[in-house]
């Protein structure tokens, strides 16, 4: 019941054209403190393995190794249409996701994806397609012990200088959450 709210809520922010995945260079948001546990902290190319409630409705708890495997600071876009707005560029992010839990993964995985600038602006993912390689599908299901990679691609201003990536299970919402330091 609460990933069928939770899907109907994103969906209408979608359709209204405000939604956190429609987020972009012109209109970020600022990191503030929250009420939740610190991120674990770790360098690209690292594992983290998270928590996350289980939506489905089950007993279990939701894990997954996830690792930033690669941070492109300029990414072209896949075709004539694919292209960031004027001021703006893309940045590219490579996860690797592993389903290490005894619960089925069933969610998209770029609701709980950040970059974060110096200025500590944070920045969710935009649709857009990247040359880099490809990028997850709208819904991904993993079971124990099933992989899956692919590029999140963020619109960002192009003076603006990524220093992060975060990501927490549960569209962004689960107390378990990693931060990527991108060098």
């Amino acid at each position: 019941m609460r990933r069928l709210a939770l899907t109907a809520a994103v969906t209408a922010a979608l359709l209204a054209g405000c939604g956190n995945a429609a987020r972009t260079a012109n209109n970020p948001q600022t990191a503030t403190p929250s009420p939740t546990p610190r991120a674990r902290q770790v360098t690209v190319g690292q594992t983290v393995t998270l928590s996350g409630a289980d939506d489905s409705g089950g007993a279990g708890r939701l894990r997954l190794a996830v690792k930033v495997k690669q941070v492109l600071p300029t990414a072209t876009g896949h075709g004539a249409f694919q292209k960031p707005r004027k001021g703006e560029r893309f940045v590219a992010v490579r996860f690797v996701l592993k389903n290490v839990g005894d619960t089925a993964y069933d969610d998209s995985p770029t609701y709980g994806a950040n970059v974060v600038d110096t200025a500590g602006r944070t920045y969710d993912p935009t649709v857009a397609a990247v040359t880099a390689g490809p990028g997850f599908p709208k819904v991904v299901k993993l079971r124990q012990g099933q992989t899956a990679s692919g590029y999140m691609v963020f619109a960002v201003p192009k003076k603006a200088k990524v220093v992060a990536v975060t990501y927490a299970l549960n569209a962004g919402f689960a107390a378990d959450r990693a931060e990527w330091r991108v060098p």
